[in-house]
């Protein structure tokens, strides 16, 4: 049996080997890494009979030493460019060179379309020569690629990558045969000219509280949202929670949280855990989201979100109904005491036993005085 598995590397735009299993793997990490320029005395990362790489914008003349491929096009414009491809190994290597497109993942990475997804906005604009190119030892290959713009490209950013794969075959850990692509990519970003409408939503704000059995210093509150970009421009930005309780009093707050850089049409999934919150019975959390475009030039709208939660502190309650039963029984003990008491008081003293001797009565002590005269 032949599994496929897809592996992104996560070195600086250098292919490494990787072990990967079956839906074990995500694509795009290597695509955000900063390129090398052509090194190989740097590309000591595996054993020297792995193919190793790297890929980064170049020229017909070299490598530009530019990060990203970059570019500001009006709608039917055309460019030429050129993708530096190195070989770091000690052997030949054979790459298919393509281009697709980019979103962010649900972790906010910048990733790429699966393999057998053709790609319908950026990755399909661009056109390499040809699909496969064999790369000697040490060596750069410079490929030349075309960028057409359709005419009725949408204003906006566009974002996506031109990537060189290798396709291999492993034995996974239970013996089976394993396909594994590994590709290594440069970004691309094209921003088309036209209207820019930049638009940020927060949505799925939940709170998850967990309440300690000692209601100080307090419990820790976890806040999950997600945020989507619902405009054409790539953004970035910041967030910041709120607490409160009940009658609005601050229960604290979260760090500045970084938004990082969200893709047109991309939504990601944050957390954030807030340390030593009082269980006030009820908290209240704001979330306000400010962002901006990434190139700074455009204002846009804040997200703002909130939601609430109980927090009943148990522990707190149960100790002071303890003590208020407490407090109860010493009271009641008391007062049955003092009943108790008074009712002895009343019957004027405790009374002789059974038998005994009686006070003489007046007649008695007549008879005795008549007797003794």
């Amino acid at each position: 049996m032949v599994l496929l598995a897809v592996v992104a590397l996560t070195l600086p735009a250098v292919a490494a080997p990787a072990v990967a299993g079956p839906g074990a793997v995500r694509t795009g990490d290597a695509v955000g890494a900063r390129p090398v320029a052509f090194q190989p005395s740097t590309a000591l990362t595996a054993r020297r009979d792995e193919p190793r790489w790297s890929v980064q914008p170049s020229s017909k003349n070299g490598p530009t030493g530019k990060n990203h491929f970059v570019y500001d096009l009006a709608p039917g414009e055309q460019i030429i460019d050129y993708v530096g491809i190195s070989n770091l190994g000690p052997a030949p290597i054979t790459l298919d060179t393509y281009a697709t497109d980019a979103f962010n993942s649900e972790d906010g990475a910048y990733a790429l379309l699966p393999t057998a997804q053709e790609p319908r906005d950026v990755g399909a604009w661009i056109r390499v020569p040809q699909r496969s190119y064999t790369i000697a030892p040490g060596k750069r290959l410079d490929v030349p690629f075309t960028l057409r713009v359709p005419a009725n490209a949408e204003p906006g950013d566009h974002p996506g990558a031109v990537v060189a794969a290798m396709t291999v075959t492993e034995t996974g850990n239970e013996g089976q045969q394993v396909t594994v692509e590994r590709r290594i990519g440069a970004r691309v970003y094209l921003r088309v000219s036209g209207p820019v409408q930049p638009s940020v939503q927060v949505t799925g704000l939940e709170l998850r509280y967990d309440n300690p059995v000692v209601p100080f210093p307090g419990g820790d509150l976890t806040v999950t949202y997600r945020v989507a970009n619902l405009g054409n421009v790539r953004v970035t930005g910041k967030a910041r929670i709120q607490l409160k309780g009940p009658l609005g009093v601050r229960l604290g707050h979260s760090e500045v949280i970084d938004i990082p850089e969200l893709l047109p049409d991309s939504e990601i999934r944050l957390s954030s855990t807030i340390p030593d919150v009082f269980p006030a019975g009820r908290i209240s959390a704001s979330l306000a989201v400010n962002t901006e475009t990434v190139d700074k030039k455009d204002p846009v709208p804040s997200a703002n979100r909130a939601a609430a939660t109980s927090a009943v502190p148990w522990g707190l309650l149960i100790f002071l109904g303890a003590l208020v039963t407490a407090v109860i029984l010493v009271f009641v003990l008391r007062r049955r005491r003092r009943r108790l008491l008074a009712a002895i008081a009343g019957d004027g003293g405790v009374p002789g036993p059974a038998g005994g001797d009686q006070t003489p009565t007046a007649s008695a002590g007549r008879r005795a005085t008549a007797a003794t005269g």
